[in-house]
Formats: structure tokens, sequence, C-alpha cells
């Protein structure tokens, strides 16, 4: 396949001419005198208004068209929200164009699909001025996009995890960034249906890049903001206070994003253990409190050194302090009945800094990126029985991440754009448990052996953008080596494992109708996963008296092929989707029976041999009346079994449903809210079976003070937490969560803007890639 690839892609190549042009540029701000990215710029023939070439704006606003010398051409320039501009021209630079935003457009409400522009890689919609962003935060508003869901407190792209989300070239490290971060203040966001060849191939699913509204020339905007949730259970959670600034002084750029959290939550739940040969059948109730605080920040700089030259640089930090106390009650009388309480610290940094030339009159763009990333951890658990026996577990780990990428863009003509370049990463990972410390039962056994682990990953890609026919595309490949080396401390020991691979990306976009109503796309990927570093540990992590998790030092990284197929129609008031993969040694956290304690099981990531999944998705964006907008969706998957773990052949198929509906509201005098249902019928995956889940919530606000102050109610009517089933060695592991899922809470936020005016322009910041491998339920 690779092989055809290729040949697809000099074929490409060689039907676009690559001419020797002039140039007709210029720079696109606002009436504060802040750039104007992806502004639509078209030249069209003086005599008979007929299309000669387009462009969109880059980030710093700046447009370049290749031209023939000596002739006239009329320049159109538009943007949603903004009233076209037109003016004739001649090769050269044109200047600064001024756009005025359109007072008509801004006071209606606009439907979500007429600000939206398609690309072979996904879509960009305008939010400016949007019902979609009012009174919410990032957080939420996404979810509101086409194609985009929210489940599980994480991002879905058609139905696959996102892989990255960004705001302003800033990758996020932590969720907390966009809930701190108000929807009004987005300018834009880019939703890519799935991530480039110029990133890790690792990243299967797409990409979210939100871009801020500039500040005013030399002035400075952004929020205050503060909360709290009441459970009825057990009393307030979730404290928090926050703020995010965004600033610019001459040539600098500032952007800061600060978070404090405070948590005292408490859970319950309820565990049965059912021997299905001898019909017995053990009960265990479990109650844990949560203490703890964790502080997020994230200051971004960006200087612009000259015209051509900018300097970019981000660090965030991170630390978590969570004390848990659990309580285990068995239903039986000779039942362990101990507690556990654990302190668990973490403490995350990333600096990354970013280098940005513009070369040559075609605007070739050099990016140079360097990262760094670390992170520190320490747990210490202590176990406690009713016959005043305990034991204790302590270990502390650490990581170091660092990577260097470069990338040239380098447009050859209207319809013709080439991007490549290559990276390496390298990463180290040590755990050392306490040596020593006390065991004086088998059931809270953890690991002795400290372990050092090496991964080394570099990747060189090449890809083309443009258009033939009616067709944009973007094609491209990359060559990626994942090269691990796993060390015991105790012994010397050390083995190594190496897989390399070809993983060509295809992604085409071809619109229906010449008003942009309807479009097709089909997209291809081939994946090479990650390093799995943090599952191949040998650390053991009990999760209860009866539960712990292990690592595997054998796994192999996932490779998988990815098809999406799609169909947006009536300008994405509905949106069909379908999707295909094949996947290889993909990552399963198989259930298995302690064999020293028969009332004990652990999960264990293992390597399945291949893996199919079938998609297809529906969704209406539907604005019924003026203050009411509403996004329903769903989603059915097909899962076809075929393997034998812990013994058990499993051969059925299974389907997988999600049921969403998002409404939000927008009534005069500063009032709105949202309302939000979404339904996860039951369904089973190999050893395991998930039964429904459902939630209704929402939130109701209020804005004041010309809308810089805002009271924001938010609640949680009804639902039912998740429960599932687990089978190992002919028992059947039931784990239910029941605690309620009612809450009230309420926020306050403050929003001021100010400064003076002062030119500076902006640049993307890079960021690595790091995600843990791990059980998501357990």
């Amino acid at each position: 396949m690779n092989r055809y690839l290729f040949v697809i892609l000099l074929c490409i190549c060689s039907m676009c001419r690559i001419m020797a042009q002039d140039i007709i540029s210029g720079k696109v701000v606002d009436e504060n005198r802040s750039p104007l990215p992806y502004v639509s710029v078209v030249l069209q023939h003086v005599q008979d208004s007929s299309y000669v070439c387009g462009v969109t704006s880059d980030t710093e606003g700046v447009f370049r068209l290749p031209v023939q010398p000596d002739r006239e051409y009329a320049l159109l320039v538009s943007y949603i929200g903004y009233t076209t501009v037109r003016k004739t021209c001649k090769v050269g630079n044109v200047g600064t164009i001024v756009m005025k935003e359109d007072a008509v457009m801004l006071e209606e409400v606009n439907v979500i699909a007429s600000r939206i522009r398609h690309n072979a890689n996904g879509y960009t919609v305008n939010l400016r001025s949007s019902d979609i962003v009012k009174g919410k935060q990032s957080a939420d508003a996404l979810a509101f996009l086409p194609g985009i869901s929210k489940e599980d407190n994480s991002y879905k792209i058609n139905g696959l995890p996102v892989s990255e989300i960004y705001v302003d070239g800033i990758k996020l490290a932590n969720m907390d960034e966009l809930k701190n971060l108000p929807a009004d203040m987005i300018e834009r966001v880019k939703v890519n249906y799935l991530a480039g060849s110029n990133q890790n191939a690792a990243l299967t699913g797409g990409t979210i890049d939100i871009s801020l509204r500039q500040p005013p020339q030399g002035g400075y905007y952004g929020s205050l903001n503060g909360g709290a949730t009441f459970y009825p259970d057990y009393g307030f959670s979730n404290e928090n206070v926050g703020g995010v600034i965004r600033y610019r002084y001459k040539n600098l750029n500032v952007y800061d994003n600060l978070s404090l959290n405070f948590n005292q939550p408490e859970e319950t739940a309820a565990q049965t253990v059912w021997n299905q040969s001898t019909d017995l059948r053990t009960q265990i109730d479990e109650e844990t409190k949560y203490r703890g605080h964790h502080i997020n920040n994230r200051l971004s700089l960006t200087q612009q050194i000259n015209e051509n030259h900018s300097l970019g640089a981000s660090y965030y930090v991170a630390t978590n302090r969570l004390k848990a106390s659990s309580l285990t009650i068995g239903s039986q009388e000779n039942a362990i009945c101990p507690t556990i309480e654990s302190k668990d610290n973490y403490l995350d940094q990333e600096a990354t800094l970013k280098y940005t030339a513009k070369l040559g009159r075609r605007g070739t763009t050099l990016d140079i990126t360097g990262d760094y990333f670390n992170r520190q951890s320490d747990n210490h658990t202590g176990y406690s029985y009713g016959d005043n026996t305990s034991d204790v577990s302590e270990d502390e780990s650490s990581l170091d991440m660092y990577k260097l990428s470069v990338d040239v863009t380098d447009p050859r003509s209207q319809k013709l754009v080439w991007k490549y370049g290559a990276s390496v990463q390298y990463i180290v990972s040590d755990y050392h448990p306490a040596i020593g410390v006390s065991n004086q039962t088998d059931r809270f056994q953890t690991s002795q052996t400290a372990t050092t682990t090496k991964g080394l990953t570099p990747l060189a890609y090449v890809s083309a953008m443009g258009q033939i026919w009616k067709i944009n595309y973007s094609i491209g490949v990359n060559w990626q080596l994942n090269e691990i080396k796993y060390k015991t401390s105790d012994d010397g020991i050390e083995s190594s494992d190496t897989q390399w691979g070809i993983n060509p990306t295809v992604q085409l976009m071809m619109p229906l109708d010449k008003k942009g109503e309807y479009m097709l796309m089909l997209n291809y990927k081939r994946t090479l996963d990650d390093i799995p570093y943090a599952a191949i540990s040998s650390t053991v992590r009990w999760s209860d008296p009866y539960n712990y998790t292990v690592g595997n030092p054998d796994l192999k990284a996932p490779t998988a092929d990815m098809l999406i197929a799609g169909a947006s129609l009536f300008r994405n008031l509905l949106n069909l989707t379908a999707v295909y993969s094949h996947t290889k040694d993909n990552i399963y956290w198989e259930t298995r029976q302690n064999p020293g304690a028969s009332d004990v099981f652990y999960t264990i990531p293992v390597n399945l041999p291949s893996a199919d999944f079938y998609g297809i998705g529906v969704e209406l964006n539907l604005n019924p009346v003026k203050p009411w907008r509403m996004k329903a969706s769903g989603r059915l998957e097909i899962h076809p079994e075929d393997v034998t773990l812990d013994g058990v052949y499993y051969g059925k198929t299974r389907l997988r449903q999600y049921y969403a509906i998002y409404n939000t509201f927008a009534f005069n005098h500063g009032w709105g809210g949202m309302l939000n249902l979404i339904c996860e019928p039951t369904f089973k995956t190999y050893d395991r079976t998930y039964h429904t889940i459902y939630n209704i919530g929402g939130q109701v606000y209020k804005t004041m003070c010309k809308d810089k102050l805002q009271l924001t109610f938010m609640f949680n009517a009804l639902g039912d937490r998740r429960k599932y089933d687990r089978y190992a060695n002919g028992n059947k592991v039931t784990y239910d969560f029941t605690t309620p899922v009612q809450y009230v809470g309420f926020s306050l936020i403050w929003r001021f803007s100010g400064g003076k005016q002062v030119n500076v322009n902006a640049i993307e910041s890079g960021s690595q890639n790091f995600k843990e491998i791990k059980d998501v339920i357990r």
C-alpha cells in the first residue's frame, strides 16, 4: 500500500504547475489594528470578475498571492462578522487592510453552520459573537461544535478520542485550562478530523486548535472567577478560584492561565463477587473520603524580533496534593475490614521554546521547537486491619522527556503547499520503591524492584496540501521508530524492543455545490502508537483490598489502519460519518484472579492480536427558535471479537451506542442557560459488561454590569453512574459506583479589559506528546 501512496503523491505533485510568479501581498487587521487570521482573500479579473486565485491569511493576518505581472486585479477580502473589502491592485504590497465589524450581522442570531469553512483536514469555525460561547466556559462550548462530543470528561471527534487540544498553538496539559477559560474569549476553532503526518503517528484521533481574540493594540483583557459545588450527601467540594489574562506590550505578547482547586469529595461503592460454580456471593461496601488541592499555571510569552523573526516561550507547572481514606466492609463475619490511607504528591513542569522565521518572497516558514517535560511523584499508602496489624508501601517515580523538532512550510503556488520536517523525542522514566517497609500480610504486596525505562522516537515526514479540480487534498507520509529499553535495577537485566513504520495520511474534501452547502470527505491514516511507558512498568497499585493493577513489561505499541468517510448536508445542519479501524497489538486491560488469594482480582494490560471497529454517526444541528440552539447526535459502534483471554474464547459481535442532546439558550437582558442529556446503553466488550448510564444537567446564568459580571448556577438533576461486571476464572465481579450524581453549584466571573495601543504579532508555541496508559475504569 505504501508504494501506491507514494505514486499518488508524485502524481499530485506533477499535476501542479510550479511557476515563477510575482506576488500580491498584504496584511488584514481589525479596527483595533489586531491581526485577523483565516480571512478569505480572493483575486478576480477586473474585466469580467472571473476567479483568479485565493488564499486565507496566516496567523498574523498576512496573505500572499502569486500572480502574473503587468496586470490589474480586483481584490476581495471577506470574513464572517465583518464588512467585505473590495479594491483594485497590481503586483506588490497592498499594505494593511482594515476590516470593520458588520453591525447588522452581529445583532442577528447566527446559525453555527454559516460560520464554518471546510478544508481537506476538517473545518474552521468563527465563534466571535456566537450564541454557543455566551455564558459558558470553553470546556462546555466545544461540545456544541459539529462532530465533537464530550464523554467522560474527554472529547471525541467523530467518535474517536481527540489526540491534542491547543490554545493559541500551545498544547494543553490539563483540562482545567479549558474549564478556567471563558468561551467568549475564543475567536475561532480549527478542527482536524485526524492528526497530520507532521505529528506523532500515535495520534490517531483529530486535534482541536483554539485561537483566542487578540487584545487591542497595547491592551489587555481577561477574567477572574471563583465557585463551589454542593453535594447533598456530603456538602461542599470543588471550591476553585482562577484567572486568565492576555496582555500586549510593544513587541511582547503575554498569556497566563492560573487556577487553584480544593476538593473534598466522598464516594461510595458496592462490590459483589459471585463464584458461579459454588453460587457463593460476597458483598463488599466501600466509603472513601478525599482531601486535596491542586494548582495549575500556564505562562506564555511571545517576542516579535522583527517582521520576519519571532520567538515564543511557554512554561507550565502543576502541583497536586491528595489524601484519601477508605473503609471497606465485607458482608461475611470473617471478611477483611481494612482502612487504606494514602498520600499522593505530583509535580509536573513543562517548558517550550519556539523560533519562527519567514524566508523568501513566497512566504516559506521555518519553525524550530524545543520541549522539556518533567513529572515527579511520590506515594505513601498505609493499610490497617482490625487485628492491629498493618502494611505500608512507599514509592517514588520520575519522568523526563526531551523533544526537538524542525518544520518547514513552503507554499509553491495558490494550489500547492509543501510541508516537511523531522523531530526526535527521548524519554527516561524511573521507579523507586521504598525497601524494608512493613509487609505483615500477603494481601497488599507491592513491587520491590526498582526499574528504569528509556525510549527514543525519531520521526521524519513530508506532506502536500492543495486543490485539484474541486477536490481539496492533504496527503503525506512519515517514518517513525520506537526504540524502548527496560531495565531492572536489582539484577541489571535489560530488555529492548524496536518498532518502526512508514505511516501515510490522506485527507480529501469535495464540495458538491457552489455555495458549499454540501460536501463529502474521506480520510485515511496508518498509525504507530506511543511506547506504552506507564503500562510496561512492574508497579502494583491497589485500589481497594480486593483489586489492584499491575504493569506488563512485554507490551508492544499498537498499530492501526483507520478510514473515515463523511458527508455534511445543508451547511452542517446534518452530518453523517462512517469509521473503520483495524488495529494490531491493541492494549486491553484483562481481569485475572490472584493465585494466592481467591477473593482478590487484578487487571493487567495485554496486547490483542488484532481488532476491528466499525462505526456510524448521525448529527443534527438545529436552531428551532431564535433563543434556542440544539445539537442532537447518535452513534453506533460494531466491535467483532475473535480472541482468547485467560483461557476463555470471545467470538461475538458487540454493539455500543451513544446518544447526546446539547441545548443552549440565550435570552434578552443577559439571561441564558444550557441543558444537556447523554445516554449510553449497556454494552459488552470481552470480559466486561458496562451497564447503562445517563445524565441530565446544565446551568443558568445572568450577566450584569454591561456583561462584565456573570453569575452562574450549575446543576445535575438526574443520572446513573457507572456499574460494570468483570469475569475471571468462573467469578463474576460487579462494581457499582453508588454515589448520587445530584449537585448544585455556582460560579462568579468578572471580565476586565484596558491598556494602551502598541503593535505586536504573536506566534504559536509547540508542545510534546505524553500520555499515560491505564485502566480507565479502575
